[in-house]
């Protein structure tokens, strides 16, 4: 018979994990009356925190908060009404809804419950509720009875759930300081759009490149790109040479960014992009409702006849222009005043019609290049530091699968 053992463990363990029903770890646990502690929302990243640090606005009965449930550190909260699959696990006191139920450990002493922390969200347990779990309206839900009635595998010594729950908390502290970092990043980006292009009204930026100075210049975007009227007529490019423009990814092949081609059987009427060249999309996002205007930096092929494509003249740098419109606000403002929104929230305006803006850019050609460099470089440390967390996460997600056992 196969022991009971994960696949990763620590050398000073050898001894094979205990099996018990969660009934006899767990119980459930009611508390009210305690309206002075802080209210307590679940989050599924987070576990347990106040709801005043949430970020959005959640709205709840004071006049009900008698009846809120008791929340100690270490114990465990299910949401009933819309279970995601996982526990949130709480490291503070305070009190939450009461159609949340509360799990705690009966034998504190013998457990960690930073170790059910983990096991609660590892991929094998996250599997297993699938089978438990059943559909309702707003998500998935698991009754207290079943959850209860789910055998578990787990070291009989705490030494090894500590050693276990330590080692896989390291692994979060890291994370969080990873997402730090990349969050300081995004918000120096946002900082340097801002200050390293003028203010409206303005002709000159609050930050600049030292060998810099002088008025920009204000002038229609037509002063620097025109259109561009080639297509793909003669089938010289296919479905593999499509490219998609997205806000996060730029223009990037289609397959390679959404895994298919989305495109007909003819692609005559496609038009043709080649490096270099400026794409307005004419397709309304959240955060850019009336489109993202962006520069081919790869190979040339071929984009949606909705699309416009123009080329740039000596006097402009195309990368300059993709980060001259980066921002949000800058793009918005520029699109706003010359694009009509017209049935099902399309954007109504011609190829030559989305030139027709005003745009303040460096006489300088050096200045923009120097610019649209140092974005360039921005960007590269952003995705680097984007691919080290998915590669974190990916390496917590392989020791959450190796270090447990599934039943």
């Amino acid at each position: 018979m196969k022991k009971r053992m994960p696949l990763n463990r620590f050398a000073t363990f050898h001894a094979e994990w205990k099996a018990s029903h969660a009934s006899d770890v767990f119980t459930e646990f009611t508390e009210k009356g305690f309206s002075e502690l802080p209210v307590l929302s679940a989050s599924q990243e987070y576990g347990m925190i106040k709801r005043d640090d949430v970020g959005i606005n959640m709205q709840y009965s004071k006049k009900n908060i008698s009846s809120y449930k008791h929340v100690l550190p270490g114990q465990f909260v299910i949401h009933l009404r819309s279970f995601q699959g996982g526990f949130a696990h709480s490291a503070m006191e305070g009190i939450t809804s009461p159609a949340y139920t509360i799990l705690s450990l009966k034998e504190p002493q013998k457990h960690n419950d930073f170790f059910w922390k983990y096991l609660l969200t590892s991929p094998k347990f996250i599997k297993r509720l699938e089978l438990v779990t059943y559909g309702i309206r707003d998500g998935r839900s698991i009754s207290v009875a079943d959850f209860l009635n789910l055998s578990f595998s787990f070291p009989s010594s705490v030494d090894e759930q500590h050693e276990i729950a330590q080692f896989i908390s390291h692994l979060d502290e890291i994370l969080t300081a990873e997402n730090k970092k990349l969050a300081r990043l995004k918000n120096f980006k946002n900082a340097s759009l801002e200050k390293m292009f003028p203010k409206k009204g303005k002709r000159s930026p609050q930050v600049r490149f030292k060998d810099f100075s002088g008025d920009w210049e204000e002038c229609k975007l037509s002063d620097y790109l025109s259109v561009c009227l080639e297509k793909n007529e003669k089938d010289q490019y296919s479905k593999y040479d499509i490219f998609s423009v997205s806000n996060d990814c730029g223009v990037i092949n289609q397959i390679k960014y959404q895994g298919k081609s989305l495109a007909g059987a003819s692609l005559k009427n496609y038009k043709v992009t080649h490096k270099d060249t400026v794409i307005y999309t004419k397709s309304p996002l959240k955060n850019q409702p009336y489109g993202i205007i962006k520069t081919n930096q790869d190979s040339s092929g071929i984009v949606s006849a909705l699309y416009a494509v123009y080329q740039t003249n000596q006097k402009v740098c195309p990368q300059f222009v993709e980060v001259y419109f980066s921002s949000d606000n800058r793009l918005n403002n520029y699109l706003r005043p010359i694009v009509n929104k017209g049935a099902k929230n399309t954007l109504l305006v011609s190829d030559e019609g989305a030139l027709s803006g005003m745009v303040v850019f460096p006489k300088d050609i050096n200045e923009q290049i120097k610019i649209a460099s140092f974005f360039n470089s921005l960007e590269k440390l952003i995705s680097t530091q984007e691919q080290r967390i998915v590669k974190l996460r990916s390496l917590k997600k392989s020791f959450l699968e190796k270090m447990f056992v599934s039943v």
